[in-house]
């Protein structure tokens, strides 16, 4: 890395203007954060844009800006004060870290999109069913809820709509989840001396992740891959001997005191 430069230093001004006329809003407003090693406030001065990190002048600590966004309070001052849902607890073997994903107005969403989105799927899915009926077995029962074709369907033709149809079926039950998670879901992180997991889920039904919490370089807000409404969603991810990525969609304020727990935890405050 280069020598550091201090903000105040630099010469960054309009095209046209002096020095005494340029104004730099953006990089003034970043006076409102705090160093997350130490909780010390950081000014203007402690900005390396070129470089892309901020030095505390308290700790010598080097952060990166894209991590410094979510300083916005002193680090204590947010692992002290947890959204609802949040718990931290120090069990015999390790600290359990607990956010509740649990939202009415995100069920009430995610339940509307499921039924949509499995309703109509059902329908090509009883067509496929009854396809394979007719082809494999005899004739379908009168009570069978599927439509009629007159010249059926061939069992090639079957075998290929039951393909078709897998990624929506794969999409129709995350969706299931997605709802269930919205309900009574849970994100439990465990970090243990040389262990450490990452579970979402319902009670004992979940997906476990695991890493190194040794190893952990970065806790930092990343992106989701994927894309709603046009826009991808903030996750957060861990960079250890691998990297974890969890609580897309995460209310803002749970997702800052996990960040916060993080990084208090895994002390990753270098840049």
């Amino acid at each position: 890395m280069k020598p550091y430069k201090r903000l105040s230093d630099s010469k960054l001004k309009p095209c046209g203007a002096s020095n005494a006329d340029a104004v730099i809003t953006p990089i003034s407003a970043m006076s409102d954060y705090y160093c997350p090693a130490c909780d010390a406030a950081l000014s203007s001065e402690d900005i390396n844009i070129a470089e892309g990190v901020a030095l505390c002048p308290a700790c010598g600590k080097l952060t990166r800006l894209s991590d410094l966004m979510d300083y916005e309070r002193p680090g204590k001052e947010v692992i002290n004060d947890p959204p609802p849902g949040c718990t931290m607890v120090n069990q015999f073997d390790a600290m359990v870290i607990r956010v509740s994903l649990r939202s009415f107005g995100g069920f009430l969403g995610a339940l509307f999109v499921c039924l949509f989105w499995n309703g109509i799927t059902s329908i090509f899915v009883l067509i496929a069913v009854a396809g394979l009926y007719t082809n494999i077995v005899g004739p379908l029962p009168a009570w069978f809820p599927a439509p009629d074709f007159d010249d059926g369907m061939g069992l090639g033709m079957t075998l290929f709509l039951c393909l078709f149809l897998t990624p929506f079926v794969l999409i129709g039950l995350a969706m299931l989840g997605a709802v269930f998670l919205a309900m009574a879901g849970s994100l439990v992180i465990r970090v243990g001396g040389d262990w450490a997991t990452v579970k979402t889920g319902i009670g004992p039904i979940g997906y476990t992740r695991r890493f190194d919490p040794r190893k952990v370089q970065r806790v930092s807000t990343g992106r989701t891959k994927w894309k709603q409404n046009d826009e991808t969603k903030p996750l957060i991810e861990i960079e250890a001997d691998r990297t974890v990525r969890f609580a897309a969609g995460l209310e803002e304020a749970k997702r800052d005191w996990l960040i916060a727990v993080l990084r208090r935890l895994f002390k990753t405050t270098s840049a």
